[in-house]
């Protein structure tokens, strides 16, 4: 490797979101450096949570079946009063994107499983003990100075996406603004193995004398935290004694089983803007949510693949660089509401004095009326459904159907495919666009497209039927049929073609007459100085 390098992209930061941008963008072919300060991926567990949405986004470069082998499907949560009454119960909840809402993990195994599957793309390339020590941008791109095993290194990109935690050094440089609040409370966390409690659900004791919070772990392990009260500090609390007091009501201590201890404090911050120039904030970088709604990692995955195919196409030509301006634009607004839903769930579980606990009983006792209201309440409903309000999408605003699906996540049903087998659907859409029809002439239509944004897109082609899989006369749609109820909401558009963006969020809908001033809109939206118009 030279002294100086040039590499389109550059990823500061090997955690989970800097090597799921980096096995999105190898798998589309993108040139991806990876440079990581420590000398290994982590050895011990931070995040623990990966839902449905993070999972499917390790499913669209591959990496997910074999991954969940190693996880636990979580079944809910359990809410507890001072009392030991237990006044919520969450369900599982539905598998509405193709996986549980839930998986406990091992973090130290995800990030090993991403580093294996990101040896699959030559293009992608990863170096440990790499510390980037400044960045210098200009217009035509960033150069970086890094401290390495072999000596200092320069390196220059087009793009630098910083992925490097919540204390960015890269968002510092930079200037910008990490907005928000810290929690007043610092935790203690435990991570333990051989633990009693075998449920795969979460349970929350909403204390006002001590919160705490007890979590699944894989291989019969679990997480306990608890709050630190006034008065006490991090090095008292984490002494075998403290943590003996504290687990007493729940478990018996037995230092071999610690795995690790831990002091937390809690953030609920944003970056003011998440793009500067040719510098994006992925991640903790970009914001911090507090872990009552176990969606730190998540929310930092959701990042990664929204980023990823905007700079694939970029590079490849095919979009201007102000499509880049959309990652702000459509992921802060989720980003933020997400930190809202975090905090909101910890008033629940931290309630601050008697009134607020007079409040919440007093609301649990209105709603028992109201079985479905309560669970709205309990089950945190008002959680921010993967919907965007702007960004790239066709009339978004101005679309026919009460429930269309644009500037929405698309559901994942399980589907039958031709030989009989049952798969999820991103699995025949592939990793890229996809085009979906659900009627016949829709189909046929599908194989007969021909505006010249399609060569470009190269979308996968889907006939998504009732009835059986063949697709007469469109040799190049793959036919199948839905396996399960999740296909309804796609039939609000059962007269109408689908673009589903990579990130498998719906980018536009079409009437198949309208085809070419629909491609022309999209074609603008990527890139305004696009010729509208290209023969055949």
């Amino acid at each position: 490797m030279s002294e100086n390098l040039h590499v389109p992209v550059v990823v500061v930061g090997a955690g989970p979101v800097g090597l799921a941008v980096a096995n999105l963008l190898g798998q589309d072919g993108v040139d991806v450096l990876v440079v990581e300060r420590n000398s290994a991926t982590v050895d011990h567990p931070r995040a623990i949570v990966l839902d449905d949405e993070g999972a499917r986004t390790l499913q669209a470069f591959g990496a997910v079946d074999a991954f969940l082998r190693h996880t636990i499907e979580g079944d809910g949560a359990r809410y507890f009063d001072d009392g030991g009454h237990c006044f919520g119960v969450v369900g599982a909840g539905p598998r509405s994107y193709g996986f549980a809402k839930r998986h406990f993990m091992y973090q130290p195994e995800l990030e090993v499983a991403l580093v294996e599957n990101l040896k699959g793309f030559p293009s992608a390339t990863l170096r440990f003990n790499w510390n980037v020590t400044g960045i210098d941008q200009d217009k035509s791109g960033v150069t970086l100075a890094c401290d390495t095993s072999d000596g200092p290194r320069t390196v220059r990109c087009d793009w630098l996406l910083a992925c490097d935690g919540g204390r960015s050094n890269i968002r510092q440089w930079l200037g910008i603004d990490f907005v928000g609040s810290t929690y007043e409370q610092d935790w203690i966390v435990l991570d333990l193995k051989t633990d009693p409690d075998h449920a795969n659900h979460s349970r929350f004791f909403c204390s006002t004398a001590r919160p705490a919070v007890s979590v699944p772990a894989p291989r019969g392990g679990r997480r306990y935290e608890f709050m630190l009260l006034d008065g006490e500090t991090g090095a008292e609390m984490l002494t075998d004694d403290s943590i003996a007091r504290l687990l007493s009501p729940y478990r018996e201590f037995r230092k071999d089983d610690v795995i690790r201890r831990a002091i937390y404090t809690f953030h609920a911050r944003i970056a003011s803007r998440m793009r500067q120039g040719r510098v994006l904030l992925l991640g903790d970088a970009a914001h911090l949510t507090p872990p009552f709604a176990g969606q730190g990692m998540n929310a930092g995955l959701r990042d990664a693949h929204n980023v990823a195919w905007k700079l694939s196409m970029l590079l490849k030509g095919h979009a201007d660089a102000s499509v880049l301006d959309s990652y702000d634009e459509e992921r802060r607004k989720p980003a933020w509401s997400m930190i809202q839903l975090a905090v909101a769930m910890g008033q629940v579980v931290m309630p601050k004095g008697a009134d607020q606990i007079a409040l919440r009983g007093m609301l649990l006792k209105m709603l028992e009326a109201f079985p479905g209201a309560q669970d709205y309440f309990l089950q945190m409903r008002f959680k921010p459904a993967p919907r965007y309000d702007s960004g790239l999408f066709v009339d978004i605003d101005r679309q026919p159907y009460e429930a269309s699906l644009v500037g929405q996540m698309i559901p994942q049903p399980l589907v039958k495919i031709s030989s009989g087998k049952t798969v999820r659907l991103d699995d025949v859409l592939g990793p890229g666009f996809a085009l979906i029809a659900q009627n016949e002439s829709d189909a046929a239509v599908l194989a007969a497209l021909s505006h010249p944004l399609w060569r470009q897109l190269k979308p996968a082609l889907v006939h998504l039927g009732s009835g059986d899989t063949s697709v007469p006369g469109a040799g190049s749609v793959v036919g199948v049929t839905a396996a399960d109820g999740f296909v309804r909401p796609l039939r609000t558009h059962r007269d109408q073609i689908i673009l589903v963006r990579p990130d498998r969020y719906v980018a536009g809908a079409f009437f198949a007459a309208d085809e070419y001033a629909f491609a022309e809109r999209f074609q603008e939206i990527l890139h305004s100085r696009m010729p509208q118009r290209m023969s055949a």
